[in-house]
């Protein structure tokens, strides 16, 4: 059976799929460009993972396995693929989780986006990796 498609539908399509097409553009130029923007709902999420000697063994690991190539062992950004060169514990301070957990999440620039590497839980797991980093700066 042969389908009729109609001239007008084809032209709505054409136009949703070009928009579709400009705002993935848009969202790729501004990750690439660096915009950490956090959208405001995220700044409230919750870290669902408890911080405690297990979790903090676990972190450790998903960090040594995904993060210290870039970021260094301590989070220095003197890994030996580090291509930006500033501390992680400086940065740690005024985020909240959600905003470090959004920033794992969605990458930005040089850094990729975890969401397809870590579960959720892998990256709350990483924003108290990075608590857990700056508590161990201010203690040396």
């Amino acid at each position: 059976m042969r389908q009729i498609i109609d001239p007008a539908s084809m032209r709505k399509a054409r136009f949703i799929r070009s928009g579709l097409l400009f705002a993935l553009a848009l969202g790729t130029t501004l990750v690439q460009s660096g915009n950490w923007n956090v959208p405001t709902e995220s700044k409230d999420l919750k870290n669902p993972v408890a911080i405690d000697e297990k979790t903090t063994a676990q972190a450790k690991s998903l960090y040594a396995l995904h993060c210290v190539d870039c970021h260094g062992a301590q989070g220095a950004g003197d890994g030996a693929k580090s291509r930006v060169d500033y501390d992680l514990r400086t940065i740690v301070d005024p985020l909240t989780d959600g905003e470090l957990y959004w920033k794992i999440t969605h990458g930005v620039g040089k850094m990729p986006s975890f969401a397809g590497t870590l579960d959720d839980r892998g990256r709350w797991l990483m924003v108290n990796y990075l608590r857990h980093l700056r508590a161990e700066s201010d203690r040396k």
